[in-house]
């Protein structure tokens, strides 16, 4: 169970005691008001919990939800469950606009908690509808012999437990940072994409390289970040400007897709160095020529991306950098990573080639 300091703090006054709900419920059935009760662990408040009561909410005048304390929690779902003492979530529950009261019960079966507080209804989600099981049969039993009723919300079912298992397996899986090039590698077009006005109708996504990202994705914990020299900028042909609108138009496409970019870096400039060099051939724009740079195959655009994401090379078991260039061979061996070539290559190839990398 989590430790949690301060627990008096979490009080409210829609928490009550098992006898003083007893009596609240005696009192409203008497005023001729419906009094509804969700029974159950509730343990992780989460959104399925959220709806089934708001839809069990409309089926009464007043909504009690009870709590099952933290021995009978943990009796019948192993070590390691609740994970939140059964104070916390009689609060956690009370917190939702939905509920008028929560109470902790300290019985090991909902027969129990029926046959004491005696509700108008007993309400459980869609998926007990056809179950007879010996539980919910006890419990339907137990409902109808006070006079109550059964009823049903029609929400979808999320689980406590289906989340928790999600988590630990998310938490196993290997993380990967993936560096990824642009031009040439996440999308076809290359030599400078982006100095026709008419780029979103030019622009072709390179499927193979999409897919083999997706199925990267289903088998690793993967962060993906995109590292772009985008020289094109200091010789004129496009501006800063164009770059980051071909980069957002990308990113909502690539979300679609399944494909979340976590950081998008590039680098307009060109080195000093260089342009002497091109000088006559080539006419850069001052403020673009530095005396250093960020380009690949330097690392500076990566650890920019980890900064702002609040990470470290250290919290990745591996790293690879797919690109179509030598800058970003380059970049690989910088960062002592694996590189992954896409050029000629299909989905099959690219799946192929990253399973010798990642084993």
């Amino acid at each position: 169970m989590l430790r949690v300091e301060n627990l008096e703090r979490f009080t409210s006054p829609k928490i009550l005691s098992f006898e003083d709900a007893r009596k609240k419920i005696s009192e409203l059935k008497a005023k001729g008001k419906t009094v509804g009760l969700c029974h159950g662990g509730f343990d992780l408040t989460h959104p399925g919990h959220a709806i089934h009561f708001e839809s069990a909410k409309k089926l009464c005048d007043f909504l009690f939800v009870s709590i099952t304390s933290d021995r009978f929690v943990s009796k019948r779902k192993g070590s390691g469950r609740p994970v939140y003492t059964d104070r916390l979530r009689a609060y956690m529950v009370a917190c939702m606009e939905s509920v008028d009261y929560s109470v902790v019960t300290d019985y090991e079966k909902g027969v129990a908690v029926i046959k004491e507080l005696q509700p108008s209804f007993y309400i459980k989600g869609p998926d007990f509808i056809s179950k007879t099981t010996p539980g919910i049969t006890a419990e339907r039993q137990a409902i109808a012999d006070i006079g109550g009723k059964m009823k049903y919300t029609g929400d979808p079912k999320l689980s406590t437990t289906d989340i928790i298992k999600y988590i630990k397996e998310e938490l196993d899986r290997k993380h990967v940072l993936v560096c990824l090039d642009r031009d040439g590698t996440l999308i076809r077009n290359n030599n400078f994409f982006g100095k026709s006005d008419n780029w979103k109708n030019e622009l072709e996504l390179n499927k193979p390289v999409i897919d083999f990202l997706i199925s990267l994705n289903a088998k690793f914990s993967c962060t993906f970040i995109v590292i772009s020299n985008q020289a094109g900028v200091a010789k004129g042909y496009f501006s800063k400007e164009r770059v980051q609108e071909i980069n957002s138009y990308l990113d909502e496409i690539l979300s679609k897709a399944g494909v979340r970019i976590a950081s998008w870096q590039f680098c307009p400039d060109v080195d000093r160095h260089y342009a002497e060099q091109m000088k006559g051939k080539i006419d850069f724009l001052p403020s673009y020529v530095k005396e250093s740079t960020k380009r690949k195959p330097g690392i500076a655009m990566v650890t920019d991306a980890l900064e702002s994401m609040g990470k470290r090379m250290t919290d990745y078991a591996s790293i690879i950098v797919v690109g179509d260039r030598h800058e970003d061979a380059g970049l690989a061996a910088a960062l002592k990573a694996s590189f992954i070539d896409v050029r000629g290559k299909e989905y099959g190839a690219l799946v192929k080639e990253a399973d010798s990398c990642l084993v």
